[in-house]
């Protein structure tokens, strides 16, 4: 059984929501709902009641403040370490507001790194509101693991979509009855800017104050494009929410701004959920808020529930998990009996090796005790490899025989020198002896120093001995090159 996800959004007098299904690598959008108070109940308790009965009962829960209630402000700290800043966020944006942060609760976002500084936005909401939040939910049996902004969801859909990245940046204008959410991402999808204006488009509004309200939504609009982008920069803007959907609004934003006007709908979401944007954009928000809980890569969501707010429930229905993890131990058991078969196989052959070893050699090796025979025989053949090798019977370095044998056609014929001491071994070559002048000596060296074999050939004299001879020593290094004469 997977795990059910619920993503609501209390809005002025009706609630809104997004149901989604999580399994162990999937993830898919079951449905979007909406359910409206009634004019005799005094607050929106009911109204989630009768949600539920449609949605039936989550395994998790995951809410929004209304963006008034939420006091919001991008930070630059100059420091990029976590604890440092969970210290640090409060203390910096108390400067900004004139509420303290001992009656408030402050959750914030790591948006970006800049070398050692840290670009975070950071909201701030008053305890009682939040507690009232809670209690609400409460009242229809529901204790949310995330509180968060879902205007700030919404940008994180419209940055992950595959086409939220074609211009320069997007404002986002999330509209509702009430209130209207302005949020301008950069092209990296980093929101620059992020405002809640306290006027909405309600259809029930007099015409005199709908037209006021629409003035104050596009003015505030063009006053965040014109204090935040530069000169050449383009900008898209995305319209949400049930008061977008109206043609009369999106032609006036576009004529008035002088801009492209572009719906959530717009954007391919196909990536992200298997269900079309236009089945779910009206509630486009709570459908934001479910990526905060895909099994892959989930979207980081502003959360108010940290100290005394903090969520100590369940995260949900593991049985999703359950079978992948029986199959996981079981594969893991598997595995260690495979070794374990392998060394006790290992072992059984190395016994009857080292016994067929003994047998063999107990006729060569009288007297040697059973347990000793492995260490006698190694020896035996190490010496013997040695006397095959001076007599050139290895693969490997010519052996000294075959460096006499290389001496031999190497010395010119008629030349006057005695050898009386000659050492070879597998890298050098040391010879003593006498010659009957200098010429002669320069002679030999030339003739050594010009084959293929030896290399650094280096002769001293120490003057004339018996018979005016004049008595040498010569050195040179062996190359490693095979067998066979010069």
């Amino acid at each position: 059984m997977a795990q059910r996800i619920l993503a609501l959004e209390l809005a002025d007098d009706r609630v809104e929501a997004a149901l989604g299904e999580r399994a162990w690598s999937s993830f898919a959008l079951l449905g979007t709902y909406q359910s409206e108070r009634a004019e005799d109940e005094s607050d929106l308790a009911p109204a989630l009641r009768r949600l539920l009965s449609q949605t039936g009962t989550p395994d998790l829960v995951i809410s929004a403040l209304p963006g008034e209630l939420v006091a919001k402000r991008l930070l630059t700290l100059p420091f990029t370490d976590r604890r440092k800043l969970d210290q640090a966020v409060p203390f910096a944006l108390e400067e900004h507001l004139p509420l303290s942060v001992e009656e408030a609760v402050v959750a914030y976002l790591p948006l970006m790194r800049d070398g050692r500084n840290s670009l975070v936005l950071a909201g701030l909401v008053r305890r009682e509101d939040l507690r009232a939040h809670l209690d609400l939910l409460a009242q229809a049996g529901l204790d949310p693991k995330t509180v968060t902004l879902s205007s700030l969801a919404l940008s994180a859909l419209i940055n992950r979509s595959r086409n939220g990245n074609g211009a320069d940046s997007h404002l986002l204008v999330e509209f509702e009855h009430g209130r209207t959410s302005v949020v301008l991402l950069d092209s990296g999808g980093v929101p620059r800017a992020v405002r809640t204006l306290p006027v909405g488009l309600d259809p029930a509004l007099d015409p005199q104050r709908a037209e006021s309200s629409a003035g104050a939504i596009i003015a505030a609009v063009r006053q965040t494009m014109l204090s935040h982008n530069a000169e050449g920069i383009s900008t898209d803007i995305v319209v949400s929410g049930s008061p977008a959907a109206s043609p009369e609004i999106r032609d006036r934003l576009s004529r008035e701004l002088a801009v492209p006007i572009r719906g959530v709908e717009d954007f391919d979401c196909s990536a992200l959920f298997s269900k079309s944007a236009g089945e779910w954009i009206r509630q486009a928000s709570c459908v934001a808020m479910l990526l905060g809980e895909t099994p892959n890569q989930p979207v980081p969501l502003l959360n108010f529930r940290v100290g005394e707010f903090a969520f100590h429930g369940r995260t949900g229905d593991l049985t999703p998990f359950y079978t992948s993890g029986l199959i996981a131990a079981a594969l893991a058991v598997l595995m260690v009996l495979n070794l374990i078969l392998s060394i006790a196989t290992d072992l059984h052959h190395l016994r009857m090796l080292n016994r067929a070893i003994v047998e063999a050699a107990a006729p060569v090796l009288p007297g040697v005790a059973p347990d000793q025979t492995e260490h006698v025989l190694a020896a035996h053949l190490a010496a013997a490899r040695k006397r095959l090798g001076l007599l050139g019977g290895s693969s490997g370095p010519a052996s000294p025989l075959d460096t006499l044998l290389f001496l031999s056609h190497a010395l010119p014929t008629g030349l006057g020198v005695d050898i009386d001491e000659l050492a070879v071994d597998d890298t050098s070559l040391k010879l003593n002896g006498k010659a009957d002048s200098y010429a002669t000596i320069e002679q030999l060296r030339k003739a050594l120093a010009g084959t293929h074999r030896l290399s650094d050939v280096q002769v001293s004299e120490e003057g004339t001995g018996e018979g005016h001879k004049v008595i040498f020593h010569l050195t040179a290094t062996i190359k490693d090159i095979g067998l066979g004469p010069d």
